[in-house]
């Protein structure tokens, strides 16, 4: 007999599409992709996997900017909500307290929630969110980046330490297929097309500024190996590349001693007057 809150994760985990956001001021509209300066709703679909009911389960949620490594202390805390479930009953959340994305990304921002009931169901007392290990925590960390007639795409992110200790990490990227994105598709807007045929990414990788110039492709790096982070650190990094074809999935993750701690994807189109 258990309370057992979950929300789930996606493939890869931080793509989950029990996390989402409802742009402008009704928050019972359609879901969409948030906009830079433009209101919107958080809601997260939670699941009680026990026997048993629960009257006042607590749901939180946060923003961060596009990054990696990411904790309870580095996030950016939105609004609450609750829910009653009883078990085996899956319910949305919605929390009341509005969002508005920061102009400095372009809207783009990662969303996360966590469940939990503090007596019955508590969360692990530490900092570190530890998505892909704990139910009852779930994150959105998806941009979609758009690349002009004749230019490069980018997007800026942070790898962000926020522990006590330098840490060394690695980041590396690599294309997916664009039917990972099946199930997050009904969450990116009713004008969001996915584009039928893939393309590629030529030379995609990383440079170190948050805002590269028109060179920045013929300098970027595939991969970065055994970078050190300073204790309580945040460090921009660009992905940069050049796309060939409709549209391109990419897939970036930090590794910290030899695992996955954190990952963000970017589905990269060409302009709508360029789509083929």
């Amino acid at each position: 007999m258990a309370v057992l809150l979950e929300i789930e994760d996606g493939d890869p985990w931080w793509s989950s599409p029990n996390v989402w956001t409802v742009p402008g001021d009704d928050p019972q509209g359609p879901p969409g992709l948030p906009i830079a300066g433009k209101q919107c709703y958080l809601w997260a679909r939670v699941r009680n996997t026990g026997q048993d009911g629960v009257t006042n389960a607590t749901v939180r949620f946060y923003w961060a900017n596009p990054s990696v490594g990411f904790d309870r202390t580095t996030a950016n805390p939105v609004g609450t909500a609750f829910v009653a479930l009883t078990g085996g009953q899956t319910a949305d959340a919605l929390c009341l307290t509005p969002w508005t994305p920061v102009y400095v990304n372009e809207g783009h921002e990662c969303i996360l929630a966590e469940a939990f009931e503090p007596l019955l169901d508590p969360l692990a007392a530490v900092a570190a969110f530890n998505v892909p290990t704990d139910r009852h925590v779930a994150q959105r960390n998806l941009s979609v980046v758009m690349q002009l007639s004749g230019q490069s795409f980018h997007l800026a992110f942070e790898v962000d330490n926020p522990t006590r200790r330098a840490r060394v990490f690695s980041l590396s990227v690599k294309e997916a297929k664009l039917t990972r994105l099946e199930n997050l598709l009904p969450l990116l807007g009713r004008s969001f097309e996915l584009p039928q045929r893939a393309g590629r990414a030529q030379a995609c990788g990383f440079v170190t500024s948050p805002c590269p110039d028109s060179r920045a492709v013929e300098r970027a790096v595939p991969r970065i190996e055994n970078a050190e982070s300073g204790p309580h650190e945040r460090r921009g990094y660009s992905l940069v590349g050049r796309l060939e074809g409709p549209a391109a999935l990419l897939e970036i993750t930090q590794e910290v001693d030899g695992r996955v701690a954190g990952g963000l994807s970017a589905l990269v189109v060409r302009a709508r007057e360029e789509a083929t």
